[in-house]
Order: C-alpha cells, then sequence, then structure tokens
C-alpha cells in the first residue's frame, strides 16, 4: 500500500511539474523575451530607436521580444538588480552589478573601445591632477558612466585630492560650464567631445584620460537557454552584413558588433565601487 501511495504521487509531483513547465513556456509564447534599455533619452524617444532593430531581430529569429523602457535609472538598476528582465542593454558599469548579482551574461558589444577625459580651458593654469585640490569639476551626473570611470580614477592617485563637484545634467553643460570658467574641469565622454566643433576642441584642454573599456553590451539573464542567446547573438552579428543593417546597429548603439566576453571586455571594472559611486537604485 506505502508503494502505491509513493507511486500515485511521484505522479502527481512530475505532472504538476510538467504543467508548470507548459505554463512557463506559454507565457513566454505570448508575451516574449523582455529586453530592458537603459534610459538615455525619453521612453518615446527610446521605442522609436529601439522598435525596427527588435522587430527585425524577432524576424532574424523566430523569437518575440517586448520592449521595456524607463522613466528613470534608479528604476532600470532596480529591475536589473532583481534580474527580472530577460535581456538588458546596458553601459559597462551597469553589466558589471547585473552579472555579480543575478549573473547576467554580456552577447555582444560595439567593436570600437571608449575613453573619458578631463578637460580645462585651454588658458587654465591647471597642468595635472594635483592642480585639481579645492578646484570644481563639472560631470554630466553620477550614474553617467563618464562621471564614474572619471570619479574612480581620481578618487586612486597617488595623493588625495579634494575637489567640488558639479552635475551638470549633460555632456553639452559639462563643456559650456567649463569654457564659461563655472567650473575648472569637465568629464567628458570621448566619443562626445569628438563630435563637437573644431572650434569648440580649440578651446579645450586635456588633462587626463581614461583607459579604453569595451562600449555597452546587449546581455542576457542565464535562464534563457544558450540555444536561444546563441540564436540571438548569431542574428545581430549577421544583421551589419545587410544593407540597411549598420545604420540599424548604430540607431540602437551597437555599430560594428563583435561577440562580448565578461572576462575579457568588463571584469576588471568589479574593482569599482558602482554601487556606491552611482547610488545605486536610488
Amino acid at each position: 500500500m506505502p508503494n502505491i501511495f509513493l507511486r500515485a504521487l511521484r505522479c502527481l509531483v512530475l505532472a504538476a511539474l510538467a504543467l508548470g513547465q507548459a505554463v512557463t513556456a506559454h507565457a513566454v509564447d505570448d508575451t516574449g523575451y523582455t529586453i530592458a534599455i537603459v534610459p538615455s533619452a525619453p521612453p518615446i524617444t527610446m521605442n522609436a530607436k529601439w522598435t525596427p532593430f527588435v522587430e527585425r531581430l524577432a524576424k532574424e529569429t523566430g523569437l518575440k521580444f517586448r520592449l521595456k523602457h524607463y522613466e528613470r535609472m534608479a528604476e532600470f538598476e532596480r529591475d536589473i538588480w532583481s534580474g527580472t528582465p530577460d535581456f538588458i542593454f546596458s553601459s559597462p558599469i551597469q553589466l558589471v552589478v547585473a552579472h555579480t548579482s543575478r549573473g547576467y551574461i554580456p552577447l555582444v558589444r560595439g567593436e570600437k573601445p571608449i575613453a573619458m577625459g578631463l578637460f580645462v580651458r585651454k588658458d587654465s593654469s591647471i597642468r595635472s591632477l594635483d592642480d585639481l585640490i579645492g578646484k570644481k569639476i563639472s560631470f554630466v551626473g553620477n550614474k553617467n558612466i563618464c562621471s564614474v570611470f572619471m570619479r574612480h580614477l581620481l578618487a586612486r592617485h597617488d595623493k588625495e585630492l579634494s575637489f567640488e563637484t558639479e552635475y551638470a545634467g549633460s555632456t553639452r553643460n559639462v563643456i559650456i560650464n567649463v569654457l564659461l570658467g563655472k567650473s575648472d574641469a569637465g568629464a567628458v565622454f570621448m566619443p562626445e567631445m569628438n563630435l563637437e566643433s573644431e572650434e569648440t576642441r580649440s578651446q579645450l584642454r586635456e588633462i587626463v584620460k581614461t583607459s579604453d573599456v569595451a562600449p555597452h553590451p546587449l546581455s542576457v539573464h542565464p535562464r534563457v537557454p544558450q540555444k536561444l542567446r546563441d540564436a540571438v547573438t548569431k542574428s545581430i552579428l549577421a544583421i551589419t552584413d545587410s544593407d540597411d543593417g549598420a545604420a540599424l546597429l548604430k540607431s540602437v548603439n551597437l555599430p560594428d558588433p563583435v561577440a562580448a566576453n565578461y572576462p575579457r571586455d568588463y571584469k576588471a571594472m568589479e574593482a569599482i565601487d558602482i554601487k556606491g559611486l552611482t547610488n545605486w537604485g536610488q
């Protein structure tokens, strides 16, 4: 009798597990895999940029995707901290937190590395990092990758640097503050500085530049099956070879994509106090 009871119980457990798997699979089929996008612009703008790419990716892979946008960076941070999204497009430092907390794996990234620079007016008396003591430095914001890397670099200087911090809200505002003398120096994302006019760049002088780092990756939660991860990676790398692929990928900040590798591309950033410097999730 006990054996019959155990066999019946085992059958019920297996049936429940099978039903649970079926329900989970059905839910994914109906709603699609979520792709959470770092809020670098208002949701309506981000949706317009990302929708054509996601539609193309869905067509290439046969999978369903659902974009998830955010009004505030803190909302995005809390979401990836909880491991809710299936895929995330984030800054490198956000990936590090997502990887160390929830195991997110970078799939693809832009090929060209990025760096951040600290600039002063060309006629400034500041010549080295030591001259920044007691000065005012402008950053875009405390969660901006440029700000985090530069503040990390300054904190590691062999001489303690005490300076006033100002968050200007945008790269353009940082540059204006420096040019107008409202700030003594400003931290700028090098790709954005390169977009400035020759006239603007000629009025600035670089004090220090960070080492090159891998750019924003598209990453995946480990619960997504390996077969599907490979399909997404392969499709994105193939899109760039199509007639309109380069423009499509550039619009979502994935120009000239290459396969990403966490130990090679991002692990070194674990030395940065990311959560402390960004006031993570707040």
